[in-house]
Parts: structure tokens; C-alpha cells; sequence
């Protein structure tokens, strides 16, 4: 559950309604800005897409819903700044030790200062999932894509597969 507090007046009442699911909870600033979306490919970034949802926030709705988000690739970004982001991005899917294809989650603030938000280690592959779509603006099709990322799965420890002994 999420509790946006607007203004000082309302942190109390936030906190409480917070403690009701726990003893702990989780406080973050909340950073306006552009909602950008990286895909990493076998190592490489795709590009970046921008998502504007038609609600407050890019929630279930906007993101399973047709019609509910526009999603513009390439994100409309300085091209310093969409570099950064993608170096940014595969950077932050190498720290986490992901291989062969994430999704990284990512906000552009009002002076073009980017923040990592998430790295989403198995992405949607559904109809409207950004993963499929940033793909296929490279040229890659749900298929090939597919393939794709079976080819770079593989197994570290081969000793904790599911076999008989």
C-alpha cells in the first residue's frame, strides 16, 4: 500500500495508516518527473521508452489496460542524458549480478538527474509489456526475442537442478 503525503500536516496520519500492515515500513521522497523504462538484452541496452500513463500513476491499470499509458521510444531525452540512462541502466543490472535481460525502472527529475528505481528481473512478455515492445523497435520480434533470451539463460550451478539421484 501507498501513502503519498503531501504536505507536512499529513505525515502523522500517514504513519499511522502506515503501522497498521507492520511494525515497519519503508519512507521515500517522491521525485516528480519523466518515467523511463530501459530493456537489457543479452548484456546491451536496448533503449530507453518514456511512459506516460493517462492516470495519477503508472499503475495496473495503465500498464495492462490498452489505451491506459502512452509509451514513446525513444524516450524524448537529450541525447548526453539518454546515454547516461543507459549506461546507468546497465550498470545497475551488472551491480545485482542479472544476466541475459532486465528491465530497469528509472525517473528523470526536472534537471535531467536520473534515479534508479527498480531492476525487474523478469519483465512482462504479455501484449503490452515494454519489454516486447522495445524489442520490436529494434527490429527484434516477440520470437526472436524470445529465443534470444532463452540463448542467454544458463545454469551456474548444475548441481541444483531437479533430477533423480
Amino acid at each position: 500500500m501507498s501513502v503519498f503525503v503531501k504536505n507536512p500536516s499529513e505525515i502523522n496520519a500517514a504513519l499511522e495508516t502506515a503501522f497498521q500492515f507492520g511494525t515497519k515500513i519503508l519512507l521515500q521522497s517522491y521525485i516528480s518527473g519523466m518515467e523511463v523504462h530501459v530493456g537489457i538484452l543479452d548484456e546491451k541496452p536496448l533503449g530507453a521508452i518514456e511512459i506516460k500513463s493517462k492516470g495519477a500513476f503508472y499503475d495496473y491499470d495503465a500498464k495492462y489496460v490498452p489505451g491506459m499509458s502512452e509509451h514513446i521510444f525513444p524516450a524524448p531525452l537529450p541525447s548526453d542524458v539518454y546515454q547516461h540512462v543507459l549506461d546507468l541502466a546497465l550498470e545497475a543490472h551488472q551491480a545485482l549480478g542479472c544476466s541475459g535481460y532486465s528491465r530497469v525502472d528509472l525517473l528523470i527529475d526536472s534537471e535531467m538527474k536520473p534515479y534508479v528505481l527498480e531492476v525487474n528481473t523478469l519483465p512482462g512478455m504479455t501484449e503490452t509489456s515494454l519489454m516486447p515492445e522495445m524489442a520490436r523497435e529494434c527490429g527484434i520480434d516477440f520470437d526472436a526475442l524470445v529465443e534470444k533470451i532463452l540463448n542467454t539463460a544458463h545454469t551456474e550451478h548444475e548441481d541444483s537442478s531437479c533430477r533423480s539421484k
